[in-house]
């Protein structure tokens, strides 16, 4: 088992508190910049990426955490979570708001921001996710691409389609010889909170050498 994995298993938001979950987050942040990379496979080829920046996501679905003290884990803007009107008794029955979760082991999540590298949590409620905000191709050194968007075609976008071709496969690498340590957390980039403001939590890692 690899590093991230055994980093975003050990991770269980509702033994965190406000004070705690920036110093809980930088822990998975150091391995996902620090220890490796996502190698994806195709066929014969492969090609390495590896994070530069992430910015995490957390969204604690009970009704308790729409409270004023745990507002903190809502970050309303999450796109993969229940809606707010879920059925809460029959919340699988729900067939418009309810959203299956992805596996505690991790998961690559596409969407119209980015690639997400999820850990959610079903049998304690909540969804966790980090978005790789920018990242590396091949080489640990080299040129940074800051399009976060990119990286969906980079990671899916040449697997072709049939029954006869090989299927696209990627993993994580674990490869400490990559340590640079990591910046001093910052704010997520124009994420506001619900009452439209700039999101005051320092939820954004970046590498050192960057």
């Amino acid at each position: 088992m690899s590093i991230l994995i055994d980093v975003i298993q050990a991770f269980d938001l509702r033994k965190t508190t406000e004070k705690t979950i920036q110093t809980e987050l930088g822990k998975i942040a150091n391995v996902a910049l620090n220890e490796g990379y996502f190698l994806v496979m195709l066929d014969e080829q492969s090609k390495k990426i590896y994070p530069v920046e992430v910015e995490f996501y957390i969204y604690g679905e009970r009704e308790s955490d729409q409270t004023e003290e745990y507002k903190w884990m809502c970050d309303y803007n999450m796109y993969h979570r229940h809606y707010d009107k879920i059925d809460r008794k029959n919340p699988i029955d729900d067939k418009k708001n309810y959203v299956a979760y992805f596996p505690k082991s991790g998961s690559l999540f596409p969407h119209k921001s980015g690639v997400d590298v999820t850990f959610e949590n079903e049998d304690e409620e909540y969804r966790a996710s980090f978005l790789i905000k920018a990242y590396r191709v091949n080489d640990p050194k080299g040129s940074i691409e800051r399009r976060a968007t990119y990286l969906a075609e980079e990671m899916f976008g040449y697997a072709p389609f049939g029954t006869d071709v090989v299927s696209i496969n990627i993993k994580w690498i674990d490869d400490p010889t990559v340590r640079t340590g990591l910046k001093e957390p910052d704010v997520r980039k124009n994420f506001h909170n619900k009452e439209r403001k700039q999101d005051e939590k320092k939820w954004r890692f970046i590498k050192a050498d960057w």
